[in-house]
């Protein structure tokens, strides 16, 4: 999300994991699918969700209803900031974007997709909200 709204003044964006483990690199397979859409890992290492991030996150997105319940486990505070990132559109709003880890290539690019199509409707919702 951050390379798509690197430009807009008042955002801060952040990446952590549920089951994130700390400084590691991107998964092989991850980082070729979004080399293929010029995005560089290179310099992304992985880091675990913590009550401090889920404290100082004004809006919490997360891939899957179960990614939202596990954050509330891990700090109550995250049940009233965490939306998945389908609940923006209209497309597939109760659905969750499928976890690709474990499977190949071809799973790796289905998910950068739609996860890629998910964040307009986020942009489109949240960032750059309808004027009235």
């Amino acid at each position: 999300m951050a390379d798509r709204c690197k430009d807009l003044p008042g955002w801060t964006f952040s990446s952590a994991g549920i089951f994130a483990e700390a400084g590691a690199p991107p998964s092989p397979l991850a980082a070729e699918a979004l080399r293929e859409v010029g995005i560089d890992l290179s310099d992304h290492r992985a880091r675990p969700v913590s009550p401090a991030l889920i404290c100082d996150a004004d809006l919490i997105i997360a891939m899957t209803r179960t990614h939202s319940e596990l954050l509330a486990q891990i700090d109550p505070a995250a049940e009233g900031k965490t939306r998945t990132i389908h609940s923006y559109g209209a497309e597939k709003p109760g659905s969750d974007v499928m976890d690709p880890f474990g499977g190949g290539i071809d799973t790796y690019r289905i998910a950068r997709d739609e996860i890629t199509s998910a964040l307009t409707d986020v942009i489109l919702s949240v960032i750059r909200p309808p004027s009235s």
